[in-house]
């Protein structure tokens, strides 16, 4: 028996009806998307996302790089608070002074200000000084009789128009000194622009038989000038022991000829007193214990000996001179006077 299907009474559905039923959700749901608004599209969607989260993001990241400043700021004060504290406990920890040591420290310091105001001032009178104020307009030269004063002026290399005081004096002692001559310089300024040249000269005392020249000697040695004219009233030296190549004007003689030149001298003052002197021509001092004076205005040649009992020699010699006025010949003094008086021979 076939089985009676349970609910058959109910009605089955109509052909189609499904198709009706889709049909009206459809219209339904067609007319709800085009009653409702349009949504913005894809594209603008988005564009407006990564706008808003870029502002989000700038946001914090002023707030953050606020939080950092105020940090620094924070650890910077902390940084000079630590650094005062350190330097007060420095010096605190630093040993107090004794009252010596703040005296001493006063001491220096006033020393130190008076030291640069006196450095200041230094400064400021050398600029002064230096100053084209003082530019020499003048050149005085005195004590000279023998070089000229435009030799002299020529020899100092200073010029006109140079500063007064930036002459260096040793410089031009040196200078002026190059002539033989010259035995002293000085220098005087006279404000605002005058210099002042003042020279003491050496004088011919002896000349030295050179070849055929004279070599003029003064009397401290000093070889002043080589000519071919014969002072006659200066005594000459022979046998002098000074190289020939060492007699240059400048120079002066060896020390043997220097000690001999002291003992001329005192010969030659000796004689004065006894009118002897300016009959003496020429000298040898060859032999220190036997000087050899020569008296060519009365053809004689004494032999003195040392300067030993001089005054009783230049006595014996007056009376000699005196006594065998015109005979030509030789005069002994070099004699030991307690066996023998001075004598004479002559031709």
């Amino acid at each position: 028996m076939q089985k009676k299907n349970i609910g058959s009474n109910k009605k089955a559905p109509i052909k189609g009806a499904s198709n009706i039923n889709n049909k009206k959700s459809t219209i339904f749901n067609y007319d709800l998307e085009v009653s409702a608004p349009k949504s913005k599209s894809k594209k603008n969607q988005k564009i407006s996302e990564p706008e808003s989260i870029k502002k989000v993001n700038t946001k914090r990241l002023n707030k953050i790089k606020k939080q950092k400043k105020k940090e620094k700021v924070k650890i910077n004060k902390e940084i000079k608070k630590q650094e005062k504290l350190e330097e007060k406990q420095r010096i605190s920890h630093k040993k107090k002074l004794t009252p010596k040591q703040i005296k001493k420290r006063e001491r220096t310091k006033k020393i130190a200000t008076w030291l640069s105001i006196l450095i200041l001032i230094i400064v400021a009178i050398t600029l002064f000084l230096l100053s084209p104020i003082f530019s020499i307009s003048r050149i005085e030269v005195k004590g000279n009789t023998q070089i000229s004063s435009d030799e002299i002026i020529s020899l100092s290399r200073i010029e006109k128009g140079m500063n007064l005081f930036s002459v260096n004096k040793k410089h031009v002692i040196t200078n002026v000194k190059e002539n033989s001559y010259i035995d002293d310089v000085k220098i005087s300024r006279k404000w605002p622009t005058t210099l002042q040249i003042t020279v003491q000269e050496r004088n011919v005392e002896l000349l030295l038989e050179y070849g055929s020249s004279y070599a003029y000697l003064d009397k401290n040695g000093y070889i002043l000038e080589i000519s071919t004219e014969n002072i006659a009233d200066k005594p000459k030296l022979r046998g002098y022991k000074t190289s020939e190549d060492q007699i240059k004007p400048g120079n002066r003689l060896c020390e043997e000829d220097l000690e001999s030149i002291n003992v001329v001298y005192t010969i030659l003052n000796v004689t004065e007193n006894y009118s002897i002197r300016q009959a003496i021509s020429s000298i040898n001092i060859s032999d220190d214990s036997n000087y050899v004076l020569y008296l060519e205005s009365e053809k004689k040649t004494v032999n003195l000996g040392t300067t030993d009992n001089i005054e009783i020699k230049m006595l014996y010699l007056q009376s000699i001179l005196e006594r065998e006025k015109d005979k030509e010949g030789i005069i002994f003094l070099n004699v030991n006077f307690k066996d023998k008086y001075p004598y004479g021979k002559y031709n």
